[in-house]
């Protein structure tokens, strides 16, 4: 019937071992629209939109045939493995403050993806397994997760992101306590580190720590400015960036290195660290598997 439109059909099927399966198959008819973003319990599992400046809704609805629709009664807290990989078309995704995971693979090699932006006050806790691999064209990335945990060390998120560009800029907004352990590391070598070339930190920044090997093998980064709120750099934080010319810290005062988290730890000196170059050698060579804090 030309005047009815499936917003999704759900088929069974049955494998050769007997086990059953489920899968989604999206139509539409002509100028009907339907919702590009499919959720099951407020988790983004697909998009069949047409791509270019994507926001994800911060709540839905569904209408009485179980649609999705906009409207308020849902939360929209994940989104899914694989729920946008290999789109082509996309060119800006806006993620809301609600998502509070992104699932392995959920924008993996998304070739046109320019920007990324996680909603102010983000209270994303994870980042999945190759989030954001091989999103060559990335060159921004607006990051105001609030107080994220920790990656692993092969975590490989933003892998290869920004190689076919000019380079990335990364916005560190106002409110983020911390960044990360490994959420700019290639975890593997220089040639897949994401093209990072500039880092901001926004405004009256909030933040205290910078995690372990925050930003290592990200070689095209050349400066950046340390502001006064961090008083903690992990080890190996930007470990093999070999572009790393001048480092800026807003306060030189009070910055010891230790070998280890709980031993005896050696003043730097604030002379040293008003020079920029020096500052850069210390942090990315001479100490740059030290553990850094700085006293109050």
């Amino acid at each position: 019937d030309n005047d009815t439109a499936i917003r999704y059909l759900t088929v069974q099927s049955t494998a050769t071992d007997g086990s059953t399966g489920y899968s989604d198959y999206y139509w539409t008819n002509g100028d009907t629209e339907i919702s590009p973003f499919k959720v099951s319990n407020g988790e983004i599992t697909d998009y069949v939109g047409t791509g270019g400046d994507v926001t994800i809704p911060k709540t839905y609805s569904l209408d009485e045939k179980g649609n999705v629709i906009e409207g308020n009664t849902y939360t929209i807290t994940a989104i899914g493995y694989n729920a946008f990989s290999d789109n082509d078309n996309i060119t800006s995704i806006v993620i809301p403050e609600g998502v509070t995971t992104i699932g392995e693979r959920a924008f993996y090699n998304c070739a046109s993806l320019t920007s990324v932006t996680f909603g102010e006050n983000s209270q994303l806790t994870s980042i999945g397994y190759r989030a954001f691999y091989n999103c060559k064209g990335l060159t921004e990335i607006n990051f105001n997760a609030t107080n994220m945990s920790d990656l692993g060390s092969a975590n490989y998120v933003f892998y290869n992101a920004g190689q076919d560009g000019t380079g990335i800029t990364v916005n560190i907004g106002e409110n983020v306590a911390r960044i990360p352990a490994y959420l700019f590391s290639p975890s593997v070598v220089s040639s897949y580190s994401p093209k990072i070339t500039t880092v901001n930190f926004i405004g009256n920044s909030q933040c205290t720590e910078i995690g372990a090997s925050a930003f290592s093998y990200c070689d095209s980064l050349t400066s950046i400015t340390i502001p006064e709120s961090v008083t903690s750099i992990g080890r190996n934080a930007f470990y093999n960036c070999t572009g790393l010319e001048a480092v800026t810290f807003e306060n030189v005062n009070g910055w010891r290195v230790s070998k280890t988290a709980d031993g005896a730890s050696t003043e730097l000196s604030s002379t040293d660290l008003q020079n920029t170059s020096t500052a850069a050698t210390y942090l990315s060579d001479t100490y740059v598997t030290f553990y850094w804090t700085r006293e109050q």
